[in-house]
């Protein structure tokens, strides 16, 4: 690899990496304040897995924000391993073990925040209609493309992780017999 490929790899890397590290800290005040104004954020409610009639209580809204913080924080986890990765970038390495175990943890941490989201939708669609008289709450549960493409992400993921670990391991022993 070139001098300059190298430097522009180190470059983005970190700007990357500021941009993980901004995001990790950014996403629980942005989920907060979205529970705080939900009331006030008709757009936000219609996104809700659930139809809500009138305002959402504070106690509905305390846990529908302790709820997402559930996937949210799965989020800030792959969010961590995409940081670790672009850091080993930053500093020269592209095919060692920490690499391929970032991506692993990404792979698998894109299936834990697929199944994570699931769960938020289940749990947010009672929660958010608790306070509707009997009979008209609900507990919605279903699948969408998004989720599975998510899980086909993360299977594909941790393939790719598992072929770049083999190649590194050839890669090694390549090494020892010259």
């Amino acid at each position: 690899m070139s001098n300059e490929s190298s430097e522009r790899i180190q470059k983005a890397s970190r700007r990357l990496r500021l941009a993980c590290t901004l995001a990790m800290a950014g996403l629980p005040v942005v989920v907060a304040l979205v529970w705080v104004y939900m009331n006030s954020l008709p757009w936000m409610k219609s996104r809700l897995p659930a139809e809500v009639m009138g305002d959402i209580p504070s106690f509905s809204l305390w846990l529908g924000f302790l709820v997402t913080m559930i996937p949210t924080g799965v989020a800030i986890y792959g969010l961590d391993k995409l940081r670790r990765l672009f850091g080993l970038y930053e500093r020269g390495l592209i095919f060692g073990q920490e690499n391929v175990a970032c991506f692993r943890g990404l792979g698998r941490t894109i299936i834990a925040w697929v199944i994570a989201e699931f769960l938020c939708d289940v749990l947010l669609s009672t929660i958010v209609t608790l306070h509707h008289p009997p009979g008209q709450r609900i507990l919605a549960v279903g699948l969408s493309s998004n989720e599975v493409g998510g899980l086909f992400a993360g299977f594909m993921v941790l393939t790719i992780s598992w072929v770049m670990d083999e190649a590194r391991k050839m890669d090694e022993e390549q090494k020892l017999f010259i």
